[in-house]
């Protein structure tokens, strides 16, 4: 009888096996959650390999069959971080494709199916496992963080996702990304709740250190990632229910643990044979600075421009910083033109940097961003939190002290396109400097805070992307060429991704539920729950 239950449990503990064990939405529905002790006893056996996985697919790298930076590049890479601004891929092969929102169904797809298929399982046994163990408090308060840091990215990506009923056999599973928040919330108050009492109740600080890729070797330092991670998610819902926002952003920041405050304590995977994706995709030669980006850099002179890229190679403008623009074909239909364009500092990101996920840059960001909508119950100005934040960024990336650009009245640059001609140049659209003035408006402040945060989150697009979209910041160049067939609207730009089109023919009924809480078309014009389309003070 033991040795049936091994057998059986193997499908839930080992990774590849929980790929055929969650094919779809149906099977949302069908994973079981009891487990008896000695299958639990079994299962902790495989906690440590379930831990990294979870880990590793956030910044997705976890290779299931085709490799790590294929998988983590439609992930992520030619969504996110290019509609953030970031990046562009300029091959021929994908020029007619999302850069011009002639979306790509499997690229589009591909959050929801890696992180259903190999991720949210694998987190949400690992909760069932140490949930009711004394002796796992620890392994489940941080399980739980990691599970809010994994599904809020894709609730943040498509809307209403699959999270509080996972497995729980009802016939409709689906939150809206509201209930899916409220989720979080309570998820993150579990996660502090057990750490904690973990901690007063003689537990050793240091007890996941042996299994941490997070950059958090103690268990309060995990309090402080579920505080930091809590500010974020509060912020998020700002413009929509600001009760909300200001209870959260309360219990993170009246925390006795804290909150991320130096760059020491970013939370970043690396090691246990994690590789950094983008490392990867530079590899091919398909990362290069985004319009956007090169005209803020170059205005303001900002240090890190050099950390992040590298200069352009084009005869006459060598030495310059020259980046691409979203939704442009290449020079006389040769894509090799933009070769010549800056490129990402490989040096900056190979293969064995770690992916940032969370910094104190952000943190002390998003402070100053409740300093100003007056829900952060410290006393602390917006922009004493502003100018920290700014100054923690330089400090990441070894850019110095930034007592000077925080005094700098530089603006953005117009954006010359040489490759296309004269016709296809753009006035900037940002006009915001770094100093902050306190004699400014809200929105003018905010569009500080935002314009800095987008700058200091580099390279996490996925981020930037989510922070663009609830506020409007930075004010990205708009797409040269909009192949969407007039769903999504050039000005007000891509707003979600479309759910997985082969788990909807897989499961319609699921799929429709999806739509339903959507409360809108499947497609990327679509608002979500947090995008009110202004900034509600």
């Amino acid at each position: 009888m033991k040795s049936s239950k091994y057998i059986s449990i193997l499908c839930m503990g080992g990774l590849l096996s929980l790929a055929s064990c969650t094919d779809g939405f149906e099977s949302d529905n069908k994973i079981n959650g009891s487990f008896d002790d000695i299958v639990k006893e079994y299962d902790f056996q495989k906690y440590t390999t379930n831990f990294e996985t979870i880990q590793k697919g956030i910044y997705f790298n976890y290779d299931w069959g085709e490799g790590t930076t294929w998988p983590w590049q439609t992930f992520q890479n030619l969504n996110h971080d290019m509609f953030a601004g970031y990046f562009h891929d300029f091959a021929s092969k994908f020029c007619d494709k999302n850069t011009v929102y002639a979306l790509e169904a499997g690229w589009t797809a591909s959050a929801w199916n890696y992180t259903y298929n190999y991720i949210f399982p694998v987190a949400h046994k690992s909760t069932l496992i140490t949930q009711d163990e004394a002796k796992y408090k620890h392994f489940y308060g941080a399980t739980l963080i990691l599970k809010v840091e994994a599904m809020h990215r894709i609730a943040d990506t498509y809307g209403p996702i699959v999270y509080s009923k996972f497995g729980k056999n009802e016939a409709n599973s689906v939150d809206t990304q509201e209930e899916a928040y409220k989720a979080f919330f309570n998820d993150l108050d579990k996660a502090v709740e057990a750490l904690d009492a973990y901690l007063k109740e003689g537990g050793k600080e240091d007890g996941v250190k042996s299994i941490n890729m997070s950059n958090c070797p103690t268990a309060s330092r995990w309090i402080k990632f579920a505080n930091s991670l809590r500010l974020r998610l509060a912020m998020r819902v700002s413009n929509v229910n600001k009760a909300l926002a200001a209870s959260e952003a309360k219990k993170a920041l009246e925390n006795s643990y804290g909150v991320i405050e130096s760059s020491a304590e970013n939370i970043q995977i690396s090691g246990k044979g994690y590789q950094n994706p983008l490392a990867g995709v530079a590899g091919w030669g398909e990362t290069y600075m985004g319009a956007t980006m090169a005209s803020v850099l170059n205005g303001y002179e900002d240090p890190r421009i050099s950390i992040y890229y590298s200069p352009a190679t084009l005869a006459d403008h060598t030495e310059e910083y020259l980046g691409v623009p979203q939704g442009v074909y290449a020079k006389d239909g040769d894509p090799n033109y933009y070769q010549s364009y800056s490129f990402i500092n490989t040096k900056t990101i190979a293969a064995s940097t770690p992916a940032v996920l969370l910094t104190a840059a952000e943190v002390w960001l998003l402070r100053a961003e409740a300093s100003l909508r007056g829900i952060n119950p410290k006393s602390e100005s917006a922009k004493q939190c502003y100018e920290t934040g700014v100054q923690a960024s330089f400090d990441q990336w070894g850019a110095g002290d930034a007592s000077l650009y925080l005094a700098s009245k530089g603006k953005p640059t117009d954006y010359i396109n040489y490759a296309a001609g004269p016709g296809k140049d753009m006035k900037a659209l940002i006009t915001t400097t770094p100093d902050f003035d306190d004699a400014a408006n809200q929105e003018e402040q905010l569009e500080k805070i935002i314009t800095q945060k987008w700058i200091a989150c580099w390279p996490e697009g996925m981020e930037a992307w989510t922070e663009q979209r609830r506020t409007g910041y930075p004010k990205l160049f708009k797409v040269q060429t909009n192949n969407s067939n007039g769903t999504i609207d050039t000005d007000i730009m891509i707003r979600r991704l479309p759910f997985s089109q082969d788990d909807a023919k897989k499961d319609p009924e699921q799929y429709k539920n999806l739509c339903t809480a959507l409360g809108g078309a499947d497609n990327g014009g679509t608002r979500l729950w947090w995008d009110t389309g202004k900034n509600n003070f």
